[in-house]
């Protein structure tokens, strides 16, 4: 999924917005348990048991991937309209 930067001036700014707004605190918040990573400047990875989700940030947009297991794509368009949600209030 594409999502154009509105309140982010730059690759950098949505970078760093995201970082401090989607992390493993928060998302216990959903009942999900993941390990974040990030390459420290265009990419962050969550994973945990049943999925993955990647988020690569463009220079005027970024890009979010979710991999569901089996048991979890009944969910899909609901953890996807919420991670969606999430991110565009920060960029």
């Amino acid at each position: 999924m594409k999502i154009d930067y509105e309140k982010s001036g730059s690759k950098e700014e949505a970078f760093n917005n995201v970082k401090s707004n989607i992390t493993e605190a928060h998302l216990e918040k959903m009942q999900v348990k993941a390990d974040i990573t990030d390459n420290g400047s265009d990419r962050i990875d969550a994973k945990g048991k049943g999925f993955d989700f990647n988020v690569v940030f463009y220079e005027n947009y970024l890009e979010m991937e979710l991999n569901l297991s089996f048991m979890l794509k009944p969910f899909k368009s609901k953890i996807v309209g919420y991670l969606e949600k999430e991110v565009k209030k920060v960029i």
